[in-house]
């Protein structure tokens, strides 16, 4: 029996029937896999055609947030955008009747199922996901055959569309690289298959991809959630650049004359410059600096926190589902981590801010050792910025 999907079950209710430890044994970064609905999974909840077209007719789209694509003949931005970047409606519509996709980038930051689904995603790849919709006419493409610079999993909600994937000739590309259709060959078609609603797709980056609506009749809207991940390249780095502030050596500048030297001239002082990072670095530094960038750049959910108000003193509170919170120290203060960015407070709360990341429900008396005042201002921060929800 085909049931709604629920966005808080995360990576594991999209990969059903297959678990997570395959998936991330056999498929992440290595090689696609198709799931199907088999009439389990409706995702209609998190989007639909009707929906897309609601939004299209209440709210006001840029450039950034609504943008569309045909193969042949190609579609510029001028076609449905007006003088001053804005989305012209009856363009839009217009250009969809010619066969052109209706994409909604980052659809999560106005959808709230969609920001569900994004988080629940988040917990468990500590990633960054975003959502883009597509909304492909009857018998219409909108893109030609390409790679993708990050990982996606695409969940069909409507329709039908044919895939068709083809080999992985740049293996995982960095982000910022881009694609350039003339610089790499598709290459032999590895695996073709028909999406159903309620199938799932990945598709690692890099790997060449193309896709048509496989119906006549109707529309087929899909909904792309792309996984933005952070490498080890970008640990490397970070190692270096924390190295760097305890050893001079890293911080010496380049020999006098460099550019004219051969790179064996260099090597011993790069060697030991490799040994330096490799002695001095601190793990355990740099993934707590990663750690904290990616909870504080989530969007904080603060859904209630206006509609409770100034809570009151004997109003309880627990952690909010589906979100990551932390504790640090900030000097002679300690700091909840929490997504939108810290939140600090005096070192006494320490216990109660233990308790509430456990899931404990609290109020102000568990913060009785910071005062009266600053006890119920405690439990209206941790409202207002979102880490919380009225029991």
């Amino acid at each position: 029996m085909t049931s709604r999907f629920d966005p808080e079950t995360g990576l594991v209710g999209l990969l059903s029937p297959v678990s997570e430890d395959v998936f991330f044994a056999t498929h992440w970064e290595r090689a696609p896999l198709h799931v199907t609905g088999r009439g389990r999974k409706d995702f209609t909840g998190l989007v639909s055609t009707a929906r897309m077209d609601a939004l299209l007719a209440e709210q006001v789209f840029d450039g950034d947030s609504l943008s569309m694509a045909r193969t042949e003949p190609r579609l510029s931005a001028e076609a449905y955008l007006t003088e001053n970047g804005f989305a012209d409606r009856g363009l839009v519509a217009r250009a969809f009747q010619q066969g052109a996709t209706l994409i909604l980038p980052q659809l999560q930051r106005r959808e709230r199922p969609l920001a569900a689904l994004c988080r629940g995603l988040e917990q468990r790849f500590s990633h960054a996901v975003q959502t883009n919709i597509y909304l492909t006419p009857p018998n219409a493409q909108g893109f030609q055959t390409h790679y993708d610079t990050h990982d996606v999993l695409i969940l069909q909600v409507e329709g039908r569309k044919r895939w068709r994937l083809y080999d992985t000739p740049v293996g995982a590309p960095f982000r910022g690289e881009g694609f350039t259709p003339d610089a790499v060959a598709a290459g032999e078609i590895t695996a073709e298959l028909v999406m159903e609603p309620g199938d799932v797709l990945y598709v690692p980056r890099g790997l060449m991809h193309d896709a048509i609506n496989a119906d006549e009749d109707g529309p087929s809207l899909h909904i792309t959630t792309g996984i933005l991940v952070r490498t080890w390249a970008d640990f490397l780095l970070e190692a270096v650049s924390e190295t760097a502030l305890k050893s001079p050596a890293l911080r010496a500048a380049l020999p006098p004359g460099f550019a004219a030297m051969e790179a064996g001239a260099l090597q011993p002082q790069f060697d030991a410059a490799i040994e330096a990072v490799r002695d001095g670095a601190d793990v355990e530094a740099v993934l707590a600096l990663f750690s904290d960038r990616f909870v504080t750049t989530r969007q904080a959910d603060t859904a209630g926190a206006i509609t409770l108000g100034a809570p009151g003193e004997a109003v309880c509170v627990r952690r909010r589902a589906g979100i990551p919170l932390h504790l640090a120290e900030d000097g002679d203060h300690i700091a909840l981590v929490a997504p939108g960015g810290p939140l600090t407070f005096d070192a006494p709360a320490e216990d109660a801010l233990s308790r509430f990341i456990d899931g404990e429900t609290i109020s102000a008396a568990d913060f009785e050792a910071l005062g009266e005042d600053k006890a119920r201002d405690a439990i209206a921060r941790l409202i207002a910025f979102g880490a919380a929800q009225a029991d």
